[in-house]
């Protein structure tokens, strides 16, 4: 799926993440865990293409990122990205006219009543609560289908409820072959992650892994 061989970030003389080898298979959850500071955000951004590496590389499905591979990727970081200005609607279709999203109507109506926003379709974004407006954010970055879906802090702030509705609507995606990478300082709130990975000043590590083989015999 996605391979990073030897990736790193160098900004200004400054190593913000130091030499990444990793990879995750389709359909693997990841947990990505660490101090404040620590490359957490860094390491999303680079794997979303945000930021390219200064050395080594990322590699998607074998090959070096294209336009294609980029649409194929969910980004949801602590800002929204959406427009306070227009309701939620507008805004889904805006970024959905972005990412040439087929029957876009249809495909916003099927997210609203999954994440449980159908009556604020109409209403602004500046007027919503930190629920619904994670809720809306996280809608955008599946209206593509992405095959991987990368999220920074996505339970920060958010009630049990919205929470665990968060939780069922990521694991869904993780039982359809989605890549799921998750950013959490709290890692209780990811007991079913296949994998956890370990970013303190700017190293990466891999805790713990599980292979889609070994789940799958586990089962």
């Amino acid at each position: 799926m996605i391979e990073l061989r030897r990736a790193s970030i160098i900004r200004n003389g400054r190593i913000l993440l130091y030499p990444v080898n990793l990879t995750l298979e389709c359909g693997v959850l990841a947990m990505v865990t660490g101090p404040n500071g620590a490359g957490k955000t860094t390491l999303l951004r680079l794997m979303a293409g945000l930021w390219r590496p200064s050395e080594g590389k990322i590699l998607f499905d074998g090959q070096r990122p294209s336009v294609q591979h980029r649409g194929q990727i969910g980004l949801v970081l602590q800002e929204s990205m959406l427009y306070g200005r227009l309701t939620v609607q507008e805004n889904l279709r805006f970024f959905g006219g972005l990412y040439r999203v087929r029957d876009l109507d249809d495909r916003i109506r099927q997210l609203a009543k999954e994440l449980h926003f159908e009556r604020r379709l109409g209403d602004p974004v500046s007027v919503l609560s930190k629920g619904y407006t994670q809720r809306v954010t996280l809608a955008r970055a599946l209206l593509p289908n992405p095959r991987l879906l990368l999220l920074d802090e996505p339970f920060d702030g958010l009630d049990p409820g919205v929470r665990g509705l968060v939780k069922d609507v990521l694991a869904l995606r993780v039982a359809e072959g989605t890549t799921v990478v998750v950013v959490t300082h709290d890692p209780e709130l990811m007991p079913n992650a296949d994998m956890q990975i370990l970013v303190n000043r700017g190293r990466v590590t891999v805790v713990s892994s599980e292979t889609r083989a070994s789940r799958d015999r586990a089962r």
